[in-house]
């Protein structure tokens, strides 16, 4: 089944991007007879044989991690290296921001409980009854570990409703790395629902740039959160009104991400600095966006294809 649905895509990809290249006055760029498929992220272009070699996968957008489902195809190599430079960092701070929140998620945090002063390393994690914390033996001494316990059942023994106990989550992740994760899932959702019309354009080479760039700074990470939106909820909207705020904005869940626009579009450093100049005290967007909604895809689409 999952070798049909990528041959599929393929199929239904490829005659858009040789269509869309010849509007372009690009059609010498690929061979002809043949029928090509191009990676999003990279634009290296594969044929149909690389479906069964493997080296155009199966993309989720946003990553799984993080509650994604496949959407569309690119390269193995940009799926692989976006799993280790970006996903992983987004997928990390979900874990770390569902805890502060107390959301039961069955995601386990590694931790340090400390009883007067005695660590025990484990994990931890929150259920319905509260946060549950507990040791993994391999990671502790066992006199230690033993001391650990023989306080707190010292304070258990003695109703001490305020005992001496604190713990504290480790969590490793870069924060600039993790925005980016949801910036490429954004140009992906982009591309599925609108084509290869909309990232052939010149503003939106930068993304690509710092997607194959992880160590360079290429493109603002501003991302607009709301941690009252519903997860579930995925859209796309073709912002056209206020004029000067005009963009493609990306709704994954609590993280909203703006994208040039279609019509008259700007960089992505002049949509950063339009957003920036609308936004208030605590980093809040005082504007109300107003535009086309366009479904999320179910699978890519190539609306303007």
């Amino acid at each position: 089944m999952t070798m049909d649905k990528r041959l599929r895509w393929f199929d239904e990809g490829a005659p858009k991007l040789r269509q869309v290249l010849e509007r372009l006055g690009l059609d010498n760029v690929l061979p002809a007879g043949q029928d090509f498929y191009a990676c999003p992220c990279c634009l290296v272009a594969y044929p149909r044989e690389a479906v069964s070699a493997g080296l155009l996968t199966i993309e989720d957008v946003p990553p799984k991690s993080v509650g994604g489902r496949p959407l569309l195809l690119t390269c193995k190599r940009c799926n692989n290296t976006a799993g280790a430079d970006f996903d992983s960092h987004a997928a990390t701070r979900a874990d770390a921001e569902d805890f502060m929140c107390d959301r039961v998620t069955g995601r386990p945090l590694p931790v340090t409980s400390h009883v007067d002063g005695i660590p025990l390393r484990g994990a931890a994690q929150w259920t319905e009854s509260g946060v549950q914390i507990f040791g993994i033996p391999k990671q502790n001494d066992p006199k230690v570990q033993a001391a650990h316990f023989e306080a707190l059942d010292a304070y258990v023994e003695s109703g001490n409703p305020r005992p001496n106990h604190s713990f504290t989550i480790h969590t490793r992740f870069d924060e600039t790395r993790a925005r980016i994760s949801w910036i490429r899932a954004a140009y992906l959702a982009a591309f599925a629902a609108l084509g290869w019309s909309y990232i052939f354009r010149g503003v939106m080479e930068p993304y690509r740039k710092q997607l194959q760039q992880p160590d360079m700074s290429v493109v603002p990470t501003y991302i607009l959160r709301d941690s009252n939106a519903p997860s579930e909820e995925h859209r796309v909207l073709l912002v056209d009104h206020p004029d000067e705020l005009r963009c493609v904005a990306v709704v994954m869940g609590e993280n909203t991400v703006f994208l040039p626009s279609i019509f008259r579009p700007m960089t992505c450093d002049e949509l950063a600095d339009a957003f920036a100049s609308k936004r208030a005290e605590g980093d809040r967007l005082s504007v109300s966006l107003d535009g086309k909604r366009v479904p999320w895809p179910r699978w890519a689409t190539y609306f303007l294809d």
